[in-house]
């Protein structure tokens, strides 16, 4: 890292500390979506004033972290932060709604500078520095978190400290992976260990199906029985348990002395997760209460594994694709139309006075100006286009088999929607964007539909503009 990169940070980090109103208010609206169980521990039993104003404090010193001398007592903070979520276990809110919040503080803080440092110089290694900064925090964070909930749990159950010690093991380990043979790994391992079982197989989900993603201890061929016993053939359920979270568990007896768990989080189904002995075993609650929190730690990391997936290729504002992924659909969508001699149209739009929105109303307004836009847009397109967001008010639709004429019906479809929205006033502001269309012809890569449909869109915001001018001047 260069050291103009490390000084660009610490003035953005100064600047994003002084001014993080707006950012608290997104996150704390996001937190209250997201994770609802965490307003419990509101002091006023669950405002959203109070969630804002922590969540501004929050931010601020996050902002301040990403400077190489933040000065920030983190040792006094994470010491709070394990205590805060012993009284979070407390309350019975879930360790996975815990550190799901601290992802979309850690998500906004990245948005923020991502922002910032778009398409300025050094903004690659920016970017970077602030991944590691950052990371380094939430990873102590994480920590002091499941420690504070190790330690409501030992203060309870003290005669379970193998199982408790394997949990933290898990959940440490889980909490740095986003490999999904990796997550379930690590989480079979530690759980025939604290157990004392000899096997076990994971399955996730891919579509309507179940695949096996990992297996620990079966011979060539066992995992079929595994899989059989899945799905009740092989065994015969004798007791269901409920896990401290989502995951059900299942004590089940047959061939092998086996537990099941379903991997299950926000209740989605991820997978299934079986471990067992060969040995004659009964097994007592406690151990399926120690197999229901693996589970619930193993989907968490399966979610958090996805999730990051699909960030990689999403726009974080508004769920569109991102630049890159649209690039790649588009670059897909050429190709297809030089092999085939389809056709493709490119439709640019750009959102009018996103500034001034911006200015006058708050960046939170804008950002809902921008999702509105996009929600509009992907209701008009077909399921067959791809829809993205390729900069802060400029977006981009491919439409595979289609001409220009049916991407023009397209926009002024879109503009009708916003236009009834404005009447209505269900937009927080008035919505009006400017499009340029570009039909493929042979010869034309991505970028040079991308500079004919950028033309043509300046064309139409000058005209909308000089329109807005003359209707101003008439009611003056």
């Amino acid at each position: 890292m260069t050291e103009r990169a490390s000084d660009l940070l610490g003035e953005l980090a100064d600047r994003l500390s002084a001014d993080s109103r707006d950012s608290g208010q997104v996150v704390a609206e996001s937190v209250r979506t997201l994770e609802p169980e965490l307003l419990k521990m509101q002091k006023d039993g669950g405002s959203i004033d109070d969630l804002v104003r922590t969540s501004v404090g929050f931010l601020e010193i996050l902002f301040r972290s990403l400077r190489a001398d933040s000065r920030v007592p983190w040792q006094q903070y994470y010491t709070l932060a394990r205590e805060a979520s012993r009284r979070y276990a407390e309350k019975g809110i879930p360790l996975e709604s815990v550190m799901e919040g601290l992802a979309v503080f850690r998500r906004s803080v990245m948005a923020r500078v991502t922002e910032e440092v778009a398409g300025q110089e050094h903004s690659d290694e920016v970017l970077l520095l602030a991944q590691s900064r950052l990371g380094d925090v939430v990873e102590h964070l994480n920590s002091s978190f499941i420690r504070g909930y190790l330690d409501y749990t030992e203060a309870r159950h003290r005669a379970r400290q193998s199982e408790l010690h394997g949990l933290y093991h898990i959940a440490s380990a889980l909490g740095r992976s986003l490999d999904v043979a990796e997550i379930a790994e690590v989480g079979l391992r530690e759980t025939l260990k604290v157990l004392r079982l000899q096997a076990g197989a994971v399955w996730t989900r891919e579509g309507a199906r179940l695949m096996l993603a990992k297996t620990l201890g079966l011979q060539p061929g066992e995992e079929e029985e595994f899989e059989s016993g899945r799905s009740g053939a092989r065994v015969r359920v004798v007791e269901i348990a409920s896990g401290p979270a989502e995951s059900r568990v299942d004590r089940v007896t047959g061939e092998w002395s086996a537990i099941r768990a379903e991997l299950r989080t926000k209740g989605v189904l991820l997978g299934a997760m079986t471990v067992a002995t060969r040995l004659p075993r009964t097994f007592e609650p406690s151990d399926l209460e120690f197999v229901a929190a693996v589970a619930d730690q193993i989907a968490v990391a399966l979610d958090r594994a996805r999730q990051h997936t699909k960030e990689a290729r999403t726009d974080y504002l508004t769920g569109l694709a991102n630049r890159p992924e649209f690039e790649r659909a588009i670059d897909r969508a050429v190709a297809a139309s030089q092999r085939h001699k389809r056709r493709l149209a490119l439709m640019m739009i750009d959102l009018d006075n996103l500034k001034e929105i911006n200015d006058t109303h708050g960046h939170h307004i804008g950002d809902e100006a921008i999702r509105v836009l996009a929600h509009e847009l992907q209701r008009a397109v077909r399921a067959t286009d791809t829809c993205g967001r390729l900069g802060g008010d400029e977006f981009g639709v491919a439409m595979p088999d289609a001409d220009e004429r049916h991407a023009n019906e397209v926009g002024a479809r879109v503009r009708a929607s916003l236009e009834e929205l404005n009447r209505h006033d269900k937009s927080p502001v008035p919505v009006e964007f400017s499009i340029g269309v570009v039909a493929w012809r042979p010869g034309m890569d991505w970028q040079a539909m991308y500079q004919v449909a950028d033309k043509a869109l300046y064309v139409d915001k000058r005209r909308r503009h000089a329109q807005r001018k003359k209707v101003g001047a008439a009611n003056a």
